[in-house]
């Protein structure tokens, strides 16, 4: 999984977090709750100092290590977010969102058999639990398992059959396994959910463009230039089914756009196709 996409559904995993719904047996304190606030005006540091004086008061508050873990991964140091959550998970080992949480940081860091592992055992304690489904799916596919990432992330449709972007994944799934045509018609899907979602008309068009369906292929990319007038890989991939319909003068123009853009690939489209 790409750690955008990680840092996506880590945004998510947080939302959760700050409803402090999640904390049956352990503590909410004014501590806490202080450094809940401090992570949301992104004063991270003065965050970890409240979460560290809630210890002081209750070195087995497992809320106060989960708020380091959450302060930590948003500092962007993993290391130590997954040394907090372990720590909540050693005191509360039912803490759902401390294994998806200290799973999307091992995530990040590489670590997907270990990431895997914490997604399941969240899933296990929370089997509805939609985001780590999702976690799950693409750590699966981080290490080749397209099928199963396809599986998991049906079993995420399945229970929130809106939730856009786990069709926009599964789909890239089905796609690296070679089912081109089921590809799109999860982006379809992802189109019709959210329409202006320039990226799924942009690789759409280019399963199209796969599949020899040139206009199809077109529409979906002038969409997504619609969408987005500097997408240069749009232009790249309407000038080559451009060409591939005969429209030499259309492809040279789209070449030439994507590399006033900036495109560095675009000069090697000029040189094959238009001279």
């Amino acid at each position: 999984m790409t750690k955008n996409k990680t840092i996506y559904l880590l945004a998510l995993g947080l939302a959760l977090f700050f409803s402090c719904k999640q904390k049956t047996e352990q503590p909410c304190d004014d501590h806490f709750i202080k450094g809940n606030n401090l992570v949301l005006a992104s004063d991270f540091d003065n965050a970890l100092k409240e979460f560290d004086s809630a210890i002081i008061v209750d070195n087995k508050n497992a809320n106060a290590f989960y708020g380091k873990g959450t302060a930590y991964t948003i500092k962007g140091n993993y290391e130590q977010a997954i040394v907090n959550f372990s720590k909540a998970i050693d005191i509360d080992s039912k803490f759902t969102m401390a294994y998806y949480m200290r799973g999307s940081a091992e995530s990040i860091l590489g670590d997907n058999k270990a990431a895997l592992l914490d997604y399941n055992k969240s899933i296990s304690l929370k089997p509805d639990f939609v985001f780590a489904i999702i976690q799950k799916a693409a750590g699966e596919a981080d290490l080749g398992h397209h099928q199963n990432a396809i599986d998991e992330m049906t079993k995420a449709i399945q229970l929130q059959p809106d939730l856009y972007l786990a069709y926009y994944y599964r789909g890239s799934y089905k796609h690296s396994l070679g089912q081109t045509q089921n590809a799109i018609d999860d982006f379809s899907q992802v189109i019709k959910l959210k329409s202006n979602y320039v990226n799924a008309y942009f690789y759409r068009g280019a399963f199209y463009g796969e599949l020899h369906k040139y206009s199809e292929a077109i529409a979906d990319l002038n969409k997504a230039i619609e969408l987005n007038t500097d997408f240069t890989s749009a232009y790249i991939y309407r000038g080559i089914y451009n060409y591939s319909m005969g429209q030499k003068e259309n492809a040279c123009i789209d070449f030439m756009k994507a590399k006033d853009l900036g495109e560095k690939t675009a000069q090697t489209y000029l040189d094959k196709y238009c001279n």
